[in-house]
């Protein structure tokens, strides 16, 4: 279908189409394989450690490997999506990491799961940079708030799908196959093969402008209000590095970036071993087989991390309709930092696993609910290269989580969990000062569009 754009022009009267609702879909399913493939692993932790025979810090080097290669290499990514375009580097993000999902099948040691994590990490670390750059060009400024927490609540049902269907999964496969050891194998296998229909799917339907969609007419491109192309201006190397360097909310943004990654980490990557380690007998006894009970109470925090997000995102850009851009930002990721720093504190102090398990709950909701606010800021602040400065607060904030996710490891292997929850209330409290400071009104070049 091809529009005949000079026959139907944006002043005609016809009906905007809706191509950048398929570019927000396509998004949200890649941003569900993001997290389904990252955070497998996770579930299947207690049996990875046992049949590779590894301890609680060994298995915390994987993740650092991973969350290093994933924040290393977001600049360069982010940089590869506004000189090249999403449709071609972000399909090639996609096919990469499904490799090394199913290459995670395969590994038989230590260093095999580091090298695989690291290839993991390379490839996904240009996902969120190129999505964001693609709805910039697609999504009107007042729904980029929505639209972006659509996309990254797409990751938090990847990872509740993860967390609650890959014990079933192995659960399944053992029964099925008669196997004890081994099934965490095939799941990643099965889980790589996703990405390869996604990467077609979007190669067909995506186009880096809606200009040059076939399906998209002339009132949806006023609407989305696209520059034309000759309007596209170039930057030399060196005024970009140093508009970035002076631009305090670069630095805030990152800042909030390292503090929410310290203060989430722990649900994406440790609570399930948490549950299983201490509070396993009783939930087999009372519940059912821990591992599943486990994944089960873990994608509840994504859950209510969705209904967060979703709430959050509407929220800031209704926020932004009545205080402004600067406000409208602020107060959600400042309330957020706040509520949370609180509730682990609670958190530390709690025995009961079903108390300690709404905590989670909460804790996973509010978080969420001002990243809604965190999505958006970089489309306000960044201009045409949102990729490039979403790469860097990605950066910032994977670095900070490969760390923890270590420490964790590292303090866990000595049972020293109530550390854990100081260091993320900490955090938290971090994340909020610095969205107290942060001004999403200020753009990084003054003369950039929005």
């Amino acid at each position: 279908m091809t529009i005949d754009r000079d026959r139907f022009g944006a002043d005609s009267g016809i009906s905007p189409t809706r191509v950048r609702f398929l570019v927000v879909l396509l998004c949200t399913v890649m941003s569900v394989l993001l997290y389904l493939d990252r955070f497998a692993i996770s579930p299947a932790t207690d049996s990875v450690l046992r049949e590779l025979n590894l301890d609680k810090e060994q298995f915390g080097r994987t993740s650092m490997a991973f969350f290093f290669a994933y924040a290393l290499l977001q600049v360069p990514a982010g940089w590869l999506s506004d000189r090249w375009g999403a449709r071609g580097m972000l399909a090639l993000f996609v096919v990469g990491w499904s490799i090394a999902t199913a290459c995670l099948g395969l590994v038989n040691g230590l260093a095999a799961i580091v090298v695989v994590r690291l290839v993991l990490g390379a490839t996904q670390a240009g996902a969120y940079p190129a999505a964001a750059s693609l709805l910039k060009r697609w999504i009107p400024a007042a729904a980029r708030g929505r639209a972006n927490t659509i996309v990254a609540m797409g990751g938090r049902a990847g990872s509740l799908i993860s967390f609650s269907v890959t014990p079933i999964l192995m659960l399944w496969i053992g029964s099925t196959l008669n196997w004890e050891t081994g099934r965490w194998r095939i799941v990643f296998v099965l889980y790589g093969l996703l990405g390869f229909f996604w990467a077609a799917l979007f190669w067909w339907l995506y186009r880096d402008r809606p200009g040059e969609h076939p399906w998209c007419n002339a009132s949806e491109i006023e609407l989305i209000g696209e520059p034309p192309p000759q309007a596209r201006a170039t930057r030399d190397i060196g005024m970009t590095i140093g508009a970035l360097i002076r631009s305090p909310e670069v630095w805030l943004i990152c800042g909030c970036n390292c503090a929410v990654n310290l203060g989430w980490i722990f649900l994406a990557t440790w609570l399930p071993q948490y549950l299983v380690e201490k509070h396993g007998d009783y939930l087999t006894a009372a519940v059912g087989e821990k591992l599943v009970v486990a994944g089960i109470m873990t994608a509840l925090t994504g859950l209510t991390g969705i209904c967060g997000g979703l709430i959050g995102g509407a929220t800031t850009d209704r926020l932004v309709q009545a205080y402004g851009l600067a406000w409208g930002r602020r107060l959600p990721g400042m309330c957020a930092g706040l509520v949370v720093c609180g509730l682990y504190l609670i958190a530390s102090q709690v025995h009961n696993v079903w108390v300690f398990v709404g905590l989670m709950l909460v804790i996973g909701f509010t978080i969420e609910l001002g990243l809604g606010a965190s999505w958006a800021v970089y489309q306000d602040i960044a201009g045409r290269n949102v990729a490039s400065v979403l790469g860097i607060g990605n950066m910032c904030g994977n670095l900070a989580a490969g760390v923890f996710a270590w420490l964790i490891g590292l303090l866990a292997k000595d049972g020293n969990w109530q550390t854990v929850f100081y260091i993320s209330a900490v955090a938290m409290a971090a994340n909020s000062l610095c969205w107290f400071f942060f001004d999403s009104s200020r753009p990084i070049w003054k003369d950039q569009e929005r």
